[in-house]
């Protein structure tokens, strides 16, 4: 996840030393996609608060698609955004601090 977004972070501002495509981008988050579902179901099976994480990336994802700033957008609920929020709730959860 996070290599997908800084990989397309740096292609986007120009800086990229090996520039990926919107394409190769979506298809290297789609598996993250996937893995949040299962990983969302067995979270929300002890805590409800965790539900809603895996439709919000999805539909970042989609939207990525027209907008290709729904993949790291600070302005939006972005695919990076959604990641950030659920590793920031895990951490509180697990009484972490970074």
């Amino acid at each position: 996840m996070a290599t997908a977004c800084t990989a397309w972070q740096l292609t986007d501002m120009g800086i990229a030393t090996q520039p990926v495509t919107l394409a190769q981008t979506i298809a290297a988050l789609e598996g993250p996609a996937t893995a949040l579902a299962g990983f969302e179901s067995r979270l929300t099976n002890r805590l409800d608060r965790f539900s809603g994480y895996h439709q919000r990336f999805t539909e970042a994802l989609a939207k990525a698609h027209v907008e290709p700033a729904w993949i790291t957008g600070t302005d939006r609920d972005s695919c990076h955004r959604v990641w950030f929020e659920l590793h920031e709730d895990l951490i509180a959860t697990l009484g972490m601090t970074r």
